[in-house]
C-alpha cells in the first residue's frame, strides 16, 4: 500500500491528478478512447511575460514561475479542473473529462477556480515584493465552452491526455482580449453560470477563426469567494500576507496579530495623547 500511495503520488506530478484518479478507477481503457465532450476550457496567460524575461534574472524567473505554476495548481486541483498543460507561462485547464459533474456545474467550477486565482495572484504580489521580485506578476484569463474531442493524443510509446477543437481554441483567443488581472468568458459559458457568478457584458468580437461575432462577459472577480484562504494587504507601514490553509502553527499566528493589535493600540493612544497636549498649548 506504501509503494502504491508513493506510486500514485508521483504519477500526479506529470498526470493531471484527475487522470490518475480515473486510471485508478477504471484502468486505461475509458481514457484511452477519444470522444466527444462538452467542456469548459481555461487559459491564462502572463502579461509582458518577454519582457519580464529580461529583466529578471534566470534564477529570480525560475523560483517566481516554480511558486506561480505551484499556487495556481493547488487551485486547480481544489475545484476538480483538469490541468491539461504548462505552455511557456500559459496555463491550460478544461472541466467536464475524464468525469464531468454536469455542464452547469463544470462551467461553474472553471470560473470559481479563475476568481480564486486572481484572488490568490493579488497575494502572491505581496508576497513577491517581499522576495525583491519586481516588476509585479499579472495575468489574464479566458474561459470557454463548448464540444471538443478529449482523449490520449500520442504515439504508442507517449502519450497526453488532452482537448482539442475550437472551444480551446477559442479560450485562448479570449484570454487575449482581456485586460490585466482580469477574467473574460464566452456568452455560452455565462449562459451557465449566471445564475452562480455576476458578469458585466463587454465588446462583441469576431475571434480568429470564427465567421460570426461572439458577445463576451467579463466576470465579477470582486463578489464574495467564500474559498480563499489568503489574507494580504499592505499600505504605509504595514503588509500582511496571511495564509489560513497552511499555516502549521496557528496559536503563534494569533500571538503575532495580537502584539501587531497591541502595538498599534498604544501608537494610537500615544497619538492621542500628543494630539490633546498641542491643543491644550
Amino acid at each position: 500500500n506504501t509503494t502504491l500511495s508513493q506510486l500514485t503520488e508521483n504519477l500526479a506530478r506529470f498526470v493531471p491528478q484527475t487522470v490518475v484518479d480515473q486510471l485508478m478507477l477504471s484502468g486505461s481503457d475509458r481514457l484511452a478512447t477519444k470522444a466527444r465532450r462538452e467542456l469548459t476550457v481555461f487559459f491564462s496567460d502572463i502579461v509582458g511575460f518577454t519582457a519580464m524575461t529580461e529583466r529578471l534574472e534566470p534564477e529570480q524567473l525560475s523560483m517566481l514561475l516554480g511558486d506561480y505554476f505551484t499556487e495556481m495548481n493547488i487551485v486547480c486541483d481544489r475545484w476538480g479542473g483538469t490541468l491539461d498543460q504548462f505552455i511557456g507561462d500559459a496555463i491550460v485547464i478544461f472541466f467536464g473529462a475524464p468525469q464531468s459533474n454536469g455542464a452547469e456545474t463544470d462551467a461553474a467550477n472553471a470560473v470559481g477556480m479563475a476568481i480564486d486565482m486572481q484572488t490568490r495572484l493579488h497575494a502572491l504580489r505581496i508576497k513577491w515584493a517581499d522576495w525583491g521580485l519586481r516588476p509585479p506578476l499579472h495575468v489574464r484569463m479566458g474561459i470557454s465552452t463548448g464540444y471538443a474531442t478529449v482523449g490520449n493524443f500520442g504515439s504508442d510509446r507517449r502519450m497526453h491526455y488532452t482537448a482539442i477543437g475550437n472551444t480551446v481554441n477559442e479560450a485562448s483567443r479570449i484570454q487575449d482580449l482581456c485586460n490585466p488581472d482580469s477574467i473574460m468568458i464566452a456568452a455560452d459559458t455565462q449562459l451557465r453560470i449566471r445564475e452562480t457568478y455576476s458578469s458585466s457584458p463587454r465588446e462583441t468580437v469576431t475571434l480568429k477563426g470564427r465567421q460570426n461575432p461572439v458577445q463576451l462577459y467579463e466576470v465579477d472577480i470582486e463578489q464574495k469567494n467564500k474559498t480563499s484562504a489568503l489574507v494580504a494587504g499592505s499600505g504605509d507601514g504595514f503588509r500582511i500576507y496571511m495564509d489560513n490553509s497552511v499555516i502549521s502553527d496557528k496559536q503563534a499566528a494569533r500571538e503575532l496579530l495580537n502584539t501587531a493589535l497591541a502595538n498599534l493600540d498604544e501608537t494610537e493612544e500615544a497619538d492621542n495623547d500628543q494630539a490633546e497636549f498641542s491643543a491644550n498649548l
